[in-house]
C-alpha cells in the first residue's frame, strides 16, 4: 500500500546554519564523498547521509531559515487523470542548485543562495496505446547523472534534462509497450531510474488490485536508448509450473525459500486476463558500481489480503534481488515474506554500505520491510548476516512474516484466519511496521518503525479493477498508534539506542 500523498501546495524550505561553507569529506560507508544530494536517498548507494562538515552539534541550534520556495498551483497536463499541488518527493542539491518536482510533474531548478527560479520545466504525457492505469503524478524523486535531471514520467517514460540548462537532453518512451506475458495495467510511483556506466535501469509499477500488470525490471543503454533486457518478479500471464524453477536456475542463482511447484498457480487467469501479480517496489535501488550488481526491492503480492489465485510463496514479491547490470541475470534473491497476506511489501530504499562483520569487512545490503524486521544481507551471495525484530512491534495474525525467525510458512492459506470470514486483526496493520526510507551512517542502520494494528475483512477477488484488493472495512486502531526509531550496529544488528515517540 503506497501512503496517500498530500494535495494541498507545500513550500520548500531550505534552512542554513551560521558557520563555515559545506566542504567535501571522505567516507567510511564506501558512498560518494561529495556533499551534493544527487539521488532520492542521497547517492547510487541510497544511504540518506551526505558527509558535511557544515552543520553538526555545536551548530545545530544555530539554524534559522534563509529562504522560502511556495510551489505554484498546479496547471492542467494533458493525459494526467488526477492534478495535484505541491511535492511529495525530496529535491536534490547539485553543485549550488536545488531541484525539486511537482506532483503535476513540473521541475524547478533553484539558486540555493536566494531560492530564485533558475528554470522550470514541464514534462508530457502520451499514453496512447499502452496499458496503463489511471494517471497521476505521484513522483517519488529525482536523480542527477552525468549532467542531467532524471526522472520517470507515469506514461511508462523516462526523462532527462539538462541540470544548467533546463531543456530536454533525453526521452525514452513506451517502456511498458508490447510486454511478454502481460495482460494487466502499470501505474505511476514515480521512482527515477539508477544509472551504471552507460546504462539506466528503470523499474516498472503495478496495481494492487486484480488488474496488475507484469512487473519488471528494464534496462536501457543511454546513448542509443535501446532496450537491454528485461527481468521479470513474476510469471506471465496464465502462470508457468516451473517459474521458481527457471527463472532461478541453480547452477547460476539462489535464495533463502525453497521453489515451489505451481508457485502462483494460474493467476486467476479469466478471459486471458490474470488476477494476480506484483512488481518493484517503490523505493530506490542501489547500485554497486564495483561489482555490476543492482540490488531491486519488490512489491506485495496482489491482490493484497485474498490469496484465492496465487498459492505458493509467490516469488519474487516481497524480496530483495541481486541483478546483473550486464544482462539483467537473477543471481540472488532474498524473501521476506512468502506467501504474503498482508501487503508487506519491500518498499522504501535498498541501501548498500559496508560493515565489519564476524571479523571481515564486508559489502553488506540492508533493507527494511513492512513486516518489521531489518535485514542486513551479504551483497555478494545475498546470505543473512543478521535481522533485528524491533521489540517494540506488535505482531498478531502474520505468521507468514515471521519467516526469518520461524523458516516456516503456509502456501496455501488464502487470507487471514481462513476460512473465516469474519473481523480480523492484523498487528502491524496495513500500513506496515516499517513504511519509511533507512538510513546507513557513523557505523549504524537507523530506522523508524510503527505500530499500528487494523482490523478488516476478506472480500471476493473473482473480478478485475483496481479497487479489488481482498479487503474492506479496514479500520486502523489509532489509539494503540505509537513509533520508535533505532539506531543499529551494522556490524551486529545490536541497539545502540532508541528514542520513542507515543
Amino acid at each position: 500500500m503506497r501512503l496517500a500523498c498530500r494535495t494541498a501546495a507545500l513550500p520548500t524550505i531550505l534552512i542554513l546554519p551560521q558557520g563555515p561553507s559545506l566542504a567535501a569529506n571522505s567516507s567510511s560507508n564506501g558512498a560518494p564523498t561529495d556533499a551534493n544530494w544527487t539521488a532520492m536517498n542521497a547517492n547510487r548507494n541510497g544511504t540518506n547521509d551526505a558527509e558535511q562538515s557544515q552543520v553538526g552539534p555545536d551548530n545545530v541550534n544555530q539554524l534559522t531559515k534563509k529562504w522560502v520556495f511556495s510551489i505554484p498551483p498546479a496547471s492542467p497536463v494533458k493525459g494526467l487523470d488526477l492534478l495535484q499541488n505541491g511535492s511529495i518527493s525530496p529535491p536534490l542539491s547539485v553543485n549550488g542548485t536545488v531541484y525539486i518536482v511537482t506532483s503535476y510533474l513540473r521541475i524547478y531548478a533553484l539558486d540555493s543562495t536566494d531560492g530564485s527560479i533558475l528554470w522550470s520545466y514541464q514534462a508530457e504525457l502520451n499514453g496512447t496505446g499502452l496499458s496503463l492505469s489511471r494517471l497521476t503524478g505521484h513522483t517519488h524523486g529525482l536523480a542527477y547523472y552525468r549532467g542531467d535531471i532524471w526522472f520517470s514520467l507515469p506514461d511508462c517514460s523516462v526523462v532527462g534534462v539538462g541540470a544548467v540548462s533546463g531543456k530536454l537532453d533525453h526521452h525514452i518512451a513506451r517502456i511498458c509497450a508490447d510486454i511478454p506475458g502481460n495482460s494487466g495495467l502499470y501505474d505511476s510511483s514515480g521512482v527515477p531510474p539508477v544509472f551504471h556506466n552507460d546504462v539506466m535501469i528503470w523499474v516498472s509499477s503495478v496495481s494492487e488490485g486484480t488488474d496488475v500488470g507484469r512487473g519488471f525490471v528494464a534496462a536501457y543503454n543511454l546513448t542509443t536508448g535501446t532496450l537491454l533486457w528485461r527481468w521479470f518478479v513474476t510469471p506471465p500471464a496464465g502462470g508457468d509450473h516451473l517459474w521458481d524453477q527457471t527463472s532461478c536456475p541453480l547452477t547460476s542463482c539462489h535464495g533463502n525459500v525453497a521453489a515451489y511447484p505451481g508457485d502462483w498457480g494460474a493467476m486467476g487467469s479469466q478471459n486471458h486476463l490474470s488476477l494476480a501479480g506484483a512488481g518493484p517496489a517503490f523505493g530506490q535501488p542501489a547500485v554497486d558500481e564495483r561489482r555490476g550488481i543492482i540490488y531491486v526491492a519488490t512489491s506485495q503480492p496482489s491482490p493484497d489480503w485474498n490469496a484465492t489465485y496465487r498459492p505458493g510463496p509467490n516469488l519474487y514479491s516481497d524480496s530483495i534481488v541481486a541483478l546483473n547490470v550486464t544482462n539483467g541475470k537473477m543471481l540472488w534473491f532474498f524473501q521476506s515474506t512468502p506467501h504474503d497476506l498482508f501487503d508487506f511489501d519491500c518498499g522504501w530504499n535498498v541501501v548498500l554500505g559496508n560493515a565489519f562483520v564476524d571479523g571481515q569487512n564486508r559489502s553488506v545490503v540492508f533493507k527494511g520491510c513492512k513486516n518489521g524486521y531489518l535485514y542486513a544481507l551479504d551483497a555478494s551471495t545475498g546470505s543473512l548476516l543478521w535481522y533485528f525484530n524491533p521489540p517494540s512491534v506488535k505482531r498478531v495474525g502474520t505468521p507468514n512474516a515471521n519467516y526469518v525467525v520461524t523458516d516456516s510458512y503456509d502456501p496455501t492459506q488464502r487470507w487471514i484466519d481462513y476460512p473465516s470470514a469474519s473481523v480480523f486483526e492484523q498487528c502491524p496493520g496495513a500500513n506496515g511496521s516499517i513504511e519509511s526510507d533507512i538510513a546507513f551512517a557513523y557505523k549504524l542502520v537507523f530506522v523508524a518503525t510503527y505500530n499500528l494494528c487494523a482490523f478488516g475483512m476478506v472480500t471476493s477477488v473473482d473480478s478485475y479493477g483496481a479497487s479489488h484488493w481482498g479487503v474492506r472495512q479496514l479500520e486502523p486502531a489509532v489509539s494503540q498508534a505509537n513509533s520508535t526509531i533505532y539506531a543499529v550496529n551494522a556490524a551486529t544488528g545490536q541497539v545502540v539506542w532508541s528514542h520513542f515517540l507515543p
